[in-house]
């Protein structure tokens, strides 16, 4: 009896023991097979084949400084702009710089003052990148970054012109207007992360105000460590500083064209700008608490316990009495401007202002990306990966990731002409 509880005993300790000696590359992949929802959507095979091709690169590779840009690569292969690995070590997130200005939400330059030589204001198109046609650049950095959908991706790439975190040498072939051809470098320089404005605002003409909400998650840059209560106070002030600006009877074009996304109190407090009832927030579900990874194990050792993937269907509501603006523009015409860049949570402001029929949308379809993400740190490693834990849906049977929030009016801008055609048509949208 005794020699058998000391059996038992050495079989538990070497259990706990195998439980508890994962490598990092083990933890990585178990938090994307146990945390990641999206990968149990619809089953998802080319997502899940990306999981295979990581589990068979570590069993050559180790996950540390001299492979962690090619775990990113496999990464960014998956398809969500969300799921991202990154390096804790602030002196390792450098970023550069190059001083190119882009028209907002499209892939036409504008300026450069830090370029050798300056590019003068105007309108240019890229043709080559280190000289070779933009297409065959975006081919060689299109897993660079991290996106949910094709056009998504093409955003951010194009975006690689303007910051990055590397600075290795890049020389552009442009056209403007005139179709007269140049050739500049990018000077690149790195840069402090410093506190942009989260929302600016701005008379159109006598009777339209434009809103812009560049950001909805309005952290000091600064390096104070703010909690999460001062982050929001933080994006309402300045969201109320902005709107006292717009008069009673005005028109509202707001501009969400390179909206990266943020906070659901930040979405609650925009949306109860315009919509005094409360609506749907979000219609969401996360995976069932029992893990899938060990889910799979009971299932296949004991098949007779039924367990649900899934828990059950949730929704939140908007809380107008909660997170209510001081000033608020129930009555006025509003029309919304989007783009690819528009991202998560500023997808759902567009998706709610859309379905309730209290703006018009114009522009291009947003990004497509979406889910609650979490940060999970990898134990003994300065590194930690960014994982969507939930599915969320827009309407009945379309969610928003890799699908996006379609406008009602479909434009992009055109670089044949020197105003923001998609802002003048959104001012037409709301006479």
């Amino acid at each position: 009896m005794n020699q058998g509880h000391n059996k038992f005993i050495f079989c538990f300790l070497l259990i706990l023991s195998a439980c508890t000696s994962k490598t990092p590359e083990d933890r990585l992949l178990t938090f994307i097979e146990e945390k990641y929802a999206n990968l149990y959507y619809n089953n998802e095979p080319h997502k899940r084949a990306v999981v295979e091709d990581l589990r068979q690169y570590f069993k050559t590779h180790k996950l540390n400084d001299e492979t962690i840009e090619e775990v990113k690569t496999k990464l960014n292969q998956m398809n969500d702009g969300h799921v991202i690995i990154f390096d804790e070590r602030k002196e390792k997130n450098i970023v550069y710089s190059s001083g190119v200005k882009f028209l907002i939400g499209s892939d036409i330059i504008e300026s450069c003052t830090d370029c050798k030589p300056p590019l003068p204001k105007n309108k240019y198109q890229v043709l080559e990148v280190n000289n070779v046609p933009y297409a065959d650049f975006y081919n060689q950095s299109q897993f660079q970054v991290s996106a949910s959908s094709d056009w998504g991706r093409h955003y951010r790439v194009s975006r690689l012109l303007s910051q990055k975190t590397n600075n290795a040498e890049t020389i552009l072939k442009l056209q403007d207007l005139s179709g007269r051809m140049m050739t500049t470098t990018l000077a690149w320089k790195s840069v402090d992360q410093k506190n942009f404005p989260c929302v600016t605002g701005e008379r159109i003409t006598p009777d339209v105000f434009k809103v812009h909400v560049a950001n909805l998650w309005c952290d000091d840059t600064n390096g104070t460590d703010w909690n999460r209560q001062q982050i929001v106070d933080n994006f309402r002030r300045q969201f109320d500083t902005v709107m006292n600006g717009a008069n009673e009877k005005d028109k509202i074009i707001l501009e969400l064209r390179e909206n990266g996304g943020g906070g659901d109190e930040e979405v609650e407090y925009v949306i109860n700008a315009f919509i005094e009832k409360p609506v749907l927030l979000y219609h969401f579900k996360y995976l069932s608490r029992t893990h899938p990874g060990k889910m799979k194990w009971i299932t296949e050792y004991l098949p007779f316990i039924k367990l649900p993937l899934w828990a059950s269907d949730e929704y939140d509501y908007t809380r107008p009495d909660v997170h209510r603006p001081k000033k608020t523009f129930y009555a006025n015409k509003v029309a919304t401007i989007i783009s690819s860049g528009c991202f998560s949570s500023c997808e759902t402001i567009a998706s709610i202002l859309k379905n309730e029929k209290r703006s018009k949308l114009i522009g291009s379809v947003t990004h497509g990306g979406s889910g609650d993400p979490v940060i999970f740190g990898i134990k003994n490693t300065p590194y930690s990966i960014n994982l969507p834990t939930c599915v969320n849906w827009q309407v009945p049977g379309m969610i928003y990731e890799g699908v996006g929030v379609h406008p009602n009016i479909t434009a992009y801008q055109n670089p044949n002409t020197k105003e923001d055609n998609l802002l003048n048509a959104a001012i037409d949208l709301v006479q």
